[in-house]
């Protein structure tokens, strides 16, 4: 990282990952090279790696797809491999946008010191109030290494990030382009739209995350949506419910058992040949449903009665990929994630309306989305947003907005709502997947092609039209 006044720029230069074969003729990487702080004029550069996938063809269309994955705080380059499964890209070139603060950003905003202790406290079985008091510790650490390594963290939010996305369309010289965010990045997109609509063909907003929506107010109201949703299904399904009576009163059984008594696995860490002893509770299983059922493909989904089954009648394998992620320190650049959730987030939000919702609930009495972040913010000193980051945007941008029928975290209200002030948009709910339906549905992904061909017409979108599909059941024994 340098200062220099010949920002912003692209700089040629080797891939910041691995390339697939097929892609490596066709493809352009570089670095934007930005302002860290626009606000500041003696900021400092950053470089933020761009891959460019040039499709294979005579004729492609002029306005390529700038795609950036959400978290905050997760890595956009790794889908560089995901190109031959989306049908929306076969007439034009794909952008490939890391954003400021992750993986391989220079700097990029890791927190290794949480992974750290968040892994330390499972394998000791450290919980409730010690395990925050040990994260949130570790968070002080990792912002005072940052600032003292000279990164101004106030520079790391969504307004700086859409002015990147914004430069890097003028540094390459596209005349137009279309932009596609997903959950986090669909938020961001509402910035560049709102701050930097030069130049934008169109959008496609999928598990969007609104700005006026307060996130942490609302997330158990929403995980329970999604839950309650679920179990109505099977219920109102003759085969589901006839095979699965009582589930959802089974599954809550379940879960308040684990919460007074802890169920304990021996698992292997990553890094080590030694197995631990860990315990998962209640909350645990909540959140394996939510995130290793209800956030997967149509296929997940629909073998999930079958999983609370073998659970609750004693068979607790389908636990283990949750019991085995729980020793990794994950792949998020936490210090991207704290810096947008503190500075835009937190300082909007009522604490007594998030405190409110565990005890709203008593099939998951205490239940909480992410209790960490409020406390995390107290040692996270980034300032506040501006009023207008916590307020609905306003566009005549062609729009597409995806959201996904059991989505516990961007749930298709919000969808919406953000659609309601968007006068040119069209709104579609998928069924039967959860966030980010376009990773996992065929469907939707025809949906965005078929947007992409003519934005200022609605997709007819025939495919989510098809009946829906049935639970899967056990196979009758010959």
């Amino acid at each position: 990282m340098q200062n220099s006044d010949r920002v912003p720029r692209f700089e040629d230069s080797k891939c910041a990952v691995e390339v697939p074969e097929p892609e490596k003729d066709r493809t352009r990487c570089g670095y934007l090279v930005v302002p860290e702080n626009r606000a500041r004029k003696d900021s400092r550069t950053i470089r933020l790696p761009i891959i460019i996938l040039k499709i294979n063809s005579q004729n492609p269309a002029p306005d390529p797809v700038l795609r950036t994955l959400g978290g905050p705080g997760a890595s956009s380059l790794r889908m560089i491999r995901g190109r031959r499964s989306s049908p929306w890209l076969n007439e034009r070139d794909l952008v490939i946008f890391e954003q400021r603060g992750t993986r391989y950003a220079e700097p990029n905003l890791d927190c290794y010191e949480v992974g750290a202790v968040r892994v330390e406290n499972v394998k000791a079985n450290i919980t409730g109030r010690a395990a925050l008091r040990r994260e949130v510790e570790a968070a002080r650490k990792c912002h005072d290494r940052l600032a003292r390594a000279g990164v101004d963290l106030t520079g790391y939010d969504s307004v700086q990030s859409a002015a990147d996305i914004a430069d890097l369309r003028q540094v390459l010289d596209y005349a137009e382009w279309n932009l596609y965010g997903v959950s986090y990045s669909a938020r961001l997109m509402l910035n560049v739209m709102r701050d930097h609509p030069q130049g934008i063909r169109s959008v496609i907003l999928e598990s969007v995350l609104p700005p006026s929506v307060n996130y942490d107010e609302v997330g158990v109201d929403e995980a329970m949506r999604s839950l309650h949703l679920f179990f109505a299904h099977c219920a109102a399904e003759v085969g589901c419910a006839k095979t699965y009576p009582d589930l959802e009163k089974a599954f809550y059984e379940f879960v308040k058992r684990a919460n007074q008594v802890p169920l304990e696995f021996r698992a292997k860490p990553s890094s080590s040949s030694e197995e631990v002893t860990i315990k998962i509770d209640g909350d645990d299983i909540t959140t394996w449903l939510l995130d290793y059922v209800l956030s997967a493909d149509t296929e997940a989904i629909l073998a999930g009665p079958s999983l609370i089954n073998r659970l609750v009648r004693g068979d607790l394998s389908p636990l283990q990929f949750y019991v085995v992620d729980q020793l990794s320190p994950g792949g998020y650049m936490l210090g991207m994630r704290f810096s947008f959730w503190c500075r835009e987030e937190v300082p909007f939000e009522n604490p007594r309306k998030i405190a409110a919702q565990a005890r709203r609930y008593p099939q998951i009495a205490g239940y909480e989305i992410q209790p960490e972040l409020l406390a995390v913010c107290d040692v996270w000193k980034v300032g506040r947003a501006k009023p207008r980051e916590n307020k609905p945007v306003r566009s005549a941008i062609p729009t597409l907005v995806l959201a996904a029928e059991y989505d516990a975290y961007t749930p298709p209200a919000w969808g919406r709502l953000v659609a309601s002030t968007l006068r040119h948009s069209y709104f579609f709910a998928v069924p039967q997947v959860g966030h980010g339906p376009a990773f996992s549905s065929a469907c939707a992904r025809s949906v965005i092609a078929e947007f992409l061909q003519n934005p200022h017409a609605a997709p007819v979108a025939t495919c989510l039209k098809a009946p829906r599909q049935e639970f899967l059941l056990p196979k009758p024994k010959q």
